[in-house]
């Protein structure tokens, strides 16, 4: 910006807008600082309306089609002691006109501020399918299925429901899932209930109701099968800590391979550690679970989450129909 008038060029400094690009027009002052001062410059010829002093001749530094971004480069020049002025054009831009002497460093100076605050991108947006009951409605049926059971369950359902590795190796392949729906007490069924809950319901977010719930069951009964395949004889569990195991793999390797992988896998572990390490807690069958989630979810990491619909809960009720199956099964014995 410059001096205004025939006062000298350290009066106050003024931006200065004018209709069009001719200088035969008065200026109109819209903005004005005061505060701000000019560096000292030689007494030099006056334009052609004796209104500003300049080294030699005006040159065209930039033209914008925004008003706003003429002013911040504007105030840019201004804190650089850099003499200018702010007109409109004929195609209704904004020219920013400098002396013809201060154009190399009048364009290094905007430069360096261009990249120090260059726009930054949008971050894209992470997949989700919205919320869901899913989470909440499996926790609920585990809740009930258990209280009916006993806590612990009687007798009957404990024999024929279990994940006994011996009877499992010897054909009884139901145990794999009906063991998924028994708990030892109120404390066991509430942790895998809450835990359930919460990891499902992020998993449906992730990859919809219908691939997050049949993938939770399918971590579960694989946890328990490769259970029974490493203890073989005297393995006895119930629970269905393995399926909640399970959904924490998949959410975990759904991450990989964005740069924060390895700390969410990182925490996956962690929380396997805190979780499933305590008294009377299958540590292989929860580490299994999770690997096998593990595997799903970098089976299923370039997913989308599908179009909201009526048929993704359906499709996600469907897989009560092999644990009502086997459960068939083993009573039928």
């Amino acid at each position: 910006m410059l001096a205004d008038g025939g006062a000298g060029p350290d009066k106050g400094v003024h931006v200065k807008w004018r209709r069009d690009a001719s200088r035969s027009e008065a200026p109109r002052r819209l903005f004005s600082f005061p505060w701000a001062r000019s560096p000292p410059v030689p007494k030099m010829a006056l334009d052609s309306d004796n209104e500003t002093a300049h080294r030699t001749g005006m040159a065209q530094l930039r033209e914008e089609r925004d008003r706003n971004a003429a002013l911040d480069q504007s105030v840019v020049l201004l804190a650089m002691g850099i003499p200018h002025e702010v007109q409109t054009t004929a195609s209704g831009g904004f020219a920013l006109l400098v002396d013809e002497g201060d154009l190399p460093a009048a364009e290094a100076a905007l430069t360096a501020w261009e990249s120090e605050n260059a726009p930054r991108p949008k971050p894209i947006a992470k997949p989700d399918y919205g919320s869901s009951f899913v989470g909440i409605a499996a926790g609920l049926a585990i809740l009930i299925f258990s209280v009916q059971a006993g806590l612990p369950p009687a007798e009957s359902f404990a024999d024929r429901g279990s994940a006994d590795a011996a009877r499992m190796l010897n054909g009884e392949w139901w145990r794999a899932l009906t063991a998924l729906t028994l708990h030892a007490d109120v404390a066991h069924v509430a942790a895998n209930v809450a835990a359930i809950g919460i990891f499902l319901g992020a998993l449906v977010r992730r990859l919809g109701p219908a691939v997050a719930t049949w993938l939770v069951l399918a971590a579960g009964v694989a946890g328990n099968v490769l259970t029974a395949l490493v203890a073989r004889d005297g393995h006895v569990s119930i629970g269905s800590s393995t399926a909640v195991f399970g959904a924490l793999g998949v959410l975990s390797a759904l991450q990989v391979p964005r740069r924060r992988a390895w700390l969410t896998l990182g925490v996956g572990v962690a929380l396997l550690g805190m979780l499933g390490t305590g008294a009377h807690t299958d540590l292989l069958a929860h580490l299994l679970g999770f690997a096998t989630g593990v595997a799903e979810g970098l089976a299923c990491r370039r997913l989308r989450p599908p179009s909201r619909s009526i048929c993704q809960p359906g499709l996600a009720l469907l897989a009560a129909a092999p644990m009502a199956l086997s459960w068939w099964r083993a009573l039928a014995r």
